[in-house]
């Protein structure tokens, strides 16, 4: 019983923990009025380390509101408990981020939907900023990004399928290329959970993850 219950305390916390999340919106423009329309009523939800995770729903019905959730972009309503940690780490609890989630959202790769690329910069630069919350500042404000981060953005860019534009201004990728090079970002970030649409992470996204160093234990898609 004993190695039963030292077997347990071993296990990995879940890599995405939600429990009691609720998050109300002003409905239309009657923000004085009381009137609110619920956009997240979640009791609990729990994705473990090594699964990916389709969200499916119409649209507006608050798949994206959760995931932005997730990544500590929004808070819930206050006062209703809820409670969001990622790996183990606190998120935000009862409607107010957690001290720290500047590190804990380093852990968390988000594929936006309009990809956050910088246009004016190359491709290999916009993969690097994937590197900022490891490099002191001065190195991203002047772009003396160490060689093997250089080297690592490099091959995250092979990974993907588009090393042969790494120099190329990102305002010139074609909407495809510009979806790789947000998820060559996220391998450089080191993500450990990675989220973002179906539509968004593509096909193939999967297959970039796997075999990758330091890849997401777990991503969420939603459709």
């Amino acid at each position: 019983m004993a190695a039963q219950h030292e077997q347990v305390r071993r296990l990995p916390p879940p890599a995405v923990e939600i429990a009691e999340l609720r998050k109300t919106f002003a409905k239309g423009h009657a923000l004085g009025s009381g009137r609110r329309r619920s956009a997240l009523d979640i009791d609990g939800l729990m994705i473990q380390p090594g699964e990916m995770v389709a969200l499916i729903g119409a649209s507006g019905s608050g798949k994206s509101t959760l995931l932005r959730h997730v990544a500590g972009l929004i808070t819930a309503d206050r006062g209703g408990g809820g409670r969001i940690a990622v790996h183990g780490a606190v998120v935000q609890a009862n409607g107010r981020t957690a001290r720290g989630i500047r590190r804990t959202r380093a852990g968390i790769g988000v594929v936006f939907q309009q990809f956050n690329l910088v246009g004016r910069l190359p491709v290999l630069t916009n993969v690097l900023l994937g590197a900022l919350s490891r490099l002191p500042l001065w190195r991203t404000l002047t772009g003396a990004f160490p060689p093997d981060e250089r080297a690592r953005a490099q091959r995250a860019l092979t990974r993907v399928g588009i090393a042969e534009l790494a120099q190329q201004r990102a305002s010139t990728l074609s909407g495809g290329q510009q979806q790789r090079a947000a998820i060559a970002r996220t391998l450089v970030q080191r993500a450990r959970v990675l989220l973002g649409s179906v539509k968004n992470l593509g096909l193939y996204a999967a297959s970039w993850i796997a075999g990758w160093p330091n890849r997401p234990s777990s991503t969420a898609a939603l459709t």
